[in-house]
């Protein structure tokens, strides 16, 4: 299988990608500093960035699948997975008030499972593809973002009395980590998406490094 980085030209694909998510989180964080419990943009730009994970997802799977016979097990697992991520994504877009207000309630243990198999979905899909390490550090660090934003969500005492920008200094951080583990886990399959197409590029064809144990 290709590296990841085996085609010149995928370096600076993902370095404009990465810049232009490191842009999207200043606004974000500007926003929140701002307008925090106030101007609800913040939230809908979250919630975007979080519909653009799920629709490059989709069309991860759709590559994937692509590269498994017509009739295997596999390709059809892909195309199921494809599926239920297209039934997600019309959740975000028709339904994204009440999804947020409904997943970052307070005391929400729906958190938990999908704190479970976010990344453990994205770690499943570099291994069977057998993609750089560069996909699945993007999922450690936002696995670590997304446990420290729901350990606040679940959490209180007297840390939660302190404010930041005028308003609660845990729900400011809260909403950050947010932001974070969300653009990681875009990093991450934006990466491995690029990796799936470079396997159709001529000249990309080699032996891939897999993922570091």
């Amino acid at each position: 299988m290709p590296d990841l980085l085996a085609w010149p030209g995928l370096t600076g694909i993902c370095r404009a990608i990465g810049a232009a998510l490191v842009l999207f989180f200043l606004l974000d964080c500007l926003l929140v500093w701002h307008f925090f419990e106030t101007f609800k943009e913040s939230d809908n730009l979250a919630e975007s960035a979080n519909g653009l994970a799920i629709g490059i997802g989709l069309l991860l799977s759709l590559m994937i699948a692509r590269h498994h016979p017509a009739e295997s097990l596999r390709r059809r697992f892909w195309y199921l997975a494809a599926l239920l991520l297209l039934l997600v994504a019309c959740n975000e877009i028709f339904d994204l008030r009440e999804r947020a207000n409904r997943a970052w309630a307070d005391d929400d243990f729906l958190d938990l499972v999908v704190l479970l198999l976010t990344p453990g979905g994205l770690y499943l899909a570099c291994r069977i593809e057998c993609a750089s390490g560069i996909a699945v550090t993007s999922m450690r660090v936002g696995f670590a973002f997304q446990c420290l934003s729901a350990l606040i969500d679940l959490g209180d005492g007297p840390l939660y009395t302190w404010t930041m920008f005028g308003a609660n200094a845990m729900n400011v951080v809260a909403d950050i980590s947010e932001l974070m583990f969300i653009e990681t886990y875009v990093f991450g399959l934006i990466c491995l998406l690029l990796h799936a197409i470079t396997r159709e590029i001529p000249g990309t064809a080699g032996t891939g490094r897999g993922v570091s144990q």
